[in-house]
C-alpha cells in the first residue's frame, strides 16, 4: 500500500496542520513543566493524527507504547494497559510514549467509568501519553479532555492534497492529468490516506491516470458514523464493542451488509479469515431471506450478530490496513441505473397492460423489440406507439 510505504517519518515531510505540529513538539518538549500530561488529538480520518503521534516519539528518540481502544475488552484491560505502559521501563533507559488510538471507541456498559480512571492514571504520569479520536463530544472524550491538552487536526485542503499527490507520482514515475488531480483530492474529502489510496488503485500499466478515469472514484459522501462502524468492526475481535456498532449505526443492516461485503478483502490479510468473514455474511443473508420470507422480526438479532460479531471474529489477528473503505459497488451500481430501471419498469408495465401479462412474462418481449427496432424501425414505430413504449 502506497499510503504506508510513503508515510511521512519527519514532521519535515508531514503535510498539514502546521499549528498543531508546533502545540505537540513544544508540548513534548516541555513535559516536565506542562499541566497535561496527556494529549488528546482531535481530527477526522486522514488528517495525520496517528502517524503525527509516531513521528513525535521517533524525533525525540522515545520508545512508543500504542494500542487501539476499541481492542480493549474491559475496563480492567484499559487500566490494564495503561497502567503497565507507564510503569515498566523503556529498554536501553529511553524515554516512552503511549499511544492510545481511537478513545471514542470506548464505550458501553462494561467500559463505564473507564475514562475517569484512566483520567487519574495520566495525571502522574511521568511519560507523555498521546490520545487521538474523531468526535470531540463522545463521552470518553467528554470524560478525559479535563485532564489532557486538546489539540485539533483539520481535514487537509484540496492544494495541499494536490501536492502531495503530485509528489507520490513523481515518485511512481506517474503522468497525471492536473484536472484528474483535483479531482481525486476533492472526492478524497480531506483524507490524504484515502487520497493516496485512490490513485493508487487509478494506476495503470502505462503509469498514466486521465480525468475520465478520476471520474469513476466516488465522493466520500457517507456518514463519519459509517466510517467509524466499519472501523470498530474490521479491527475488534470483541463481539460485544461489535455488536454496539452496528446497533449504534445509522444506517440499516442490508446497507451495513453492503459495506463491511465490499471492504472485507482489502482489510483482512489472511485468505482463510476472508472466506470466514463471507461465510457470516452468507449465514446474515439467510437470516435476511427467513425475515422476508416468513416476516419474522426476530431473525434481525441473528443477522445482526453475524454481520457484526460474526465477521469481527473471524479475523485470526490484527491487520493494520488503511482504513480507506470503498463505497459497495452494488449500491454504486443501483443508483447508477436507477433512471434506466425506471425506465423499463414502466416499460414492462405498459406491455403488461397492453397484452393482458405480467412484468415477468412481459420482460420476455423485449429482446424481440429491441430486435425489431434495429431491424425494423418503421415497424417499431407502430408497435411503440400501440403499447406506449420507448426502448
Amino acid at each position: 500500500m502506497w499510503a504506508i510505504e510513503l508515510k511521512p517519518k519527519t514532521f519535515k515531510e508531514f503535510r498539514g496542520n502546521r499549528k498543531a505540529i508546533d502545540l505537540m513538539t513544544r508540548w513534548a518538549h516541555n513535559f516536565k513543566n506542562e499541566r497535561y500530561k496527556a494529549l488528546i488529538l482531535i481530527g477526522p480520518t486522514g488528517s495525520g493524527k496517528t502517524t503525527a503521534a509516531e513521528i513525535l516519539a521517533k524525533e525525540l528518540n522515545f520508545n512508543i507504547v500504542e494500542t487501539n481502544a476499541s481492542d480493549m475488552r474491559s475496563k480492567k484491560e484499559l487500566k490494564s494497559f495503561f497502567g503497565h505502559a507507564l510503569q515498566q521501563q523503556s529498554l536501553f533507559f529511553k524515554g516512552k510514549l503511549v499511544l492510545l488510538d481511537e478513545i471514542d471507541g470506548i464505550s458501553g456498559q462494561y467500559d463505564r467509568g473507564a475514562p475517569g480512571e484512566i483520567a487519574d492514571i495520566i495525571k502522574t504520569s511521568k511519560h507523555p501519553v498521546v490520545m487521538t479520536a474523531t468526535e470531540e463530544n463522545t463521552n470518553a472524550v467528554k470524560a478525559l479532555k479535563k485532564s489532557a491538552k486538546m489539540i485539533k487536526f483539520e481535514k487537509l485542503d484540496i492544494d495541499e492534497l494536490c501536492d502531495t499527490l503530485k509528489n507520490v507520482c513523481e515518485k511512481k514515475g506517474i503522468k497525471i492529468e492536473e484536472k484528474a488531480l483535483k479531482i481525486i483530492s476533492r472526492n478524497a474529502d480531506g483524507d490524504l490516506r484515502a487520497a493516496i489510496n485512490d490513485l493508487q488503485s487509478l494506476n495503470s500499466k502505462d503509469k498514466t491516470i486521465g480525468t475520465d478515469a478520476a471520474k469513476t472514484i466516488g465522493f466520500r459522501d457517507f456518514e463519519r458514523k459509517t466510517k467509524d462502524t466499519l472501523s470498530i468492526i474490521f479491527k475488534t475481535s470483541n463481539c460485544r464493542i461489535a455488536k454496539e456498532s452496528i446497533d449504534n449505526s445509522e444506517k440499516d443492516l442490508d446497507e451495513m451488509s453492503e459495506w463491511i461485503r465490499e471492504n472485507l478483502p482489502r482489510q483482512y490479510g489472511k485468505n482463510e479469515d476472508i472466506a470466514d468473514g463471507y461465510n457470516m455474511l452468507s449465514r446474515a443473508d439467510i437470516f435476511r431471506g427467513r425475515i422476508t420470507g416468513q416476516q419474522y422480526y426476530r431473525y434481525m438479532v441473528y443477522q445482526s450478530a453475524d454481520i457484526s460479531c460474526g465477521v469481527a471474529t473471524a479475523k485470526t489477528e490484527k491487520y493494520n490496513k488503511a482504513q480507506d473503505f470503498r463505497f459497495p459497488t452494488k449500491i454504486a451500481i443501483l443508483g447508477r441505473t436507477k433512471f434506466t430501471r425506471g425506465k423499463e419498469k414502466t416499460t414492462l408495465k405498459n406491455i403488461g397492460d397492453a397484452l393482458h401479462c405480467s412484468r415477468k412474462v412481459a420482460r420476455q418481449y423485449l429482446p424481440m423489440l429491441r430486435m425489431i427496432k434495429t431491424k425494423s424501425p418503421e415497424t417499431y414505430a407502430k408497435i411503440s406507439e400501440e403499447l406506449k413504449i420507448d426502448l
